[in-house]
């Protein structure tokens, strides 16, 4: 009950304290200006400065003997392509037209893995779960932006030719072409992404020094234990310096959808597939635990990028986004559960 009380506490208190702050008034164009500059630095702090710390040090510590953890990924990818397929299933079920059905298939796929789910790893199973999150990731930023983006580009493009006449046959070989070129400029746009490096590097270096078989010092497991929670608090505060509480009442059946589908189908098929490739025996059912907690994580925080990227419906991404995260409330005591049970 501890476990469960201590997560409800960071991640109600951090996204409250970044709701306050923003509430402050600020007066003028400069002003608003440096309060975002300092959300985004927060962010920087976090994914630039204490993740490659904690991943590169809960990676150096884990039990790299099982060749099976090369599995992970896949079972990771697979959890978000689960997602995508429910956000285009719920697409059909609610007609919804491109202005808001891009917005609600990638939505559906976006999971907040790292500093939501990772921090609730930590709290119910420790370090040496926590130090599977950055296999169980490894391709997500790949999936984000090279498929997730484009699909919400997709059915912008969509929206956006409902609106005008549709193009002469030249005009077809243009968007074909201009498709290709999008891919590959998705796939630059991850390899590039320092955030993705900086973590790839930080996970790379970890499993070097745990294959290399130098012992990792014995206080790094303390300082993990400060930074992950730390880590965490800073950026749902960020989190909580956007949110806001406008149209929620009338997007409630498309999340509802939503969140069942991300809290029992996509961790049951995440759960299955880690079974039928034999993880479950892995770490005593270490590795599935992992997985359960992971594949049941909230809509993930970038969900919000791409409607206002792509001018899509933001009220709808962040209804879908806030709900999906409220059901933490309900979602967190049911995984302590389960993971007790396994």
């Amino acid at each position: 009950m501890g476990k469960i009380a201590y997560s409800f506490t960071l991640i109600l208190v951090s996204l409250a304290l970044g709701y306050l702050v923003a509430r402050v008034p600020r007066r003028g164009e400069d002003a608003e200006r440096r309060f975002e500059t300092m959300r985004i630095r927060m962010q920087k702090l976090v994914l630039l400065g204490l993740n490659p710390v904690i991943f590169m040090g809960a990676v150096w510590s884990l039990d790299l003997s099982d060749s099976k953890l090369l599995l992970l990924p896949l079972v990771g990818v697979a959890s978000l392509a689960t997602g995508l397929a429910l956000g285009l299933a719920g697409v059909r079920i609610f007609r919804l037209k491109p202005f808001q059905a891009g917005v609600y298939a990638t939505t559906a796929s976006f999971t907040n893995i790292g500093n939501i789910g990772g921090l609730v790893v930590y709290i119910l199973i420790g370090e040496a779960g926590f130090a599977l999150v950055p296999f169980y990731k490894l391709f997500e930023e790949f999936w984000n932006y090279g498929v997730l983006f484009p699909i919400a580009r997709g059915y912008s493009e969509k929206a956006a030719n409902a609106q005008t006449p549709s193009p002469g046959p030249s005009g077809d070989i243009t968007r074909g072409s201009s498709r290709g070129a999008k891919k590959t400029e998705g796939f630059l746009r991850v390899v590039k992404d320092p955030f993705f490096v900086l973590a790839l590097l930080s996970i790379s270096l970890g499993i070097s020094l745990n294959l290399a078989g130098f012992p990792r010092p014995a206080a790094y497991g303390s300082v993990n234990s400060v930074l992950i929670p730390a880590g965490s608090f800073l950026f749902l505060v960020t989190i909580g310096m956007r949110m806001t509480f406008s149209g929620l009442r009338a997007h409630a059946p498309k999340a509802a959808l939503i969140v069942a589908g991300k809290t029992i189908i996509v961790p049951m098929t995440a759960s299955a597939l880690a079974s039928a490739l034999g993880l479950g025996s892995v770490e005593n059912g270490l590795l599935l635990k992992t997985v359960l907690i992971l594949a049941a994580g909230p809509v993930g925080f970038l969900a919000l990028v791409p409607p206002t990227l792509y001018k899509l419906d933001r009220q709808l991404a962040n209804a879908l986004w806030l709900y999906s995260n409220m059901a933490l409330i309900i979602i967190v005591p049911v995984l302590s559960f389960l993971v007790a049970a396994m």
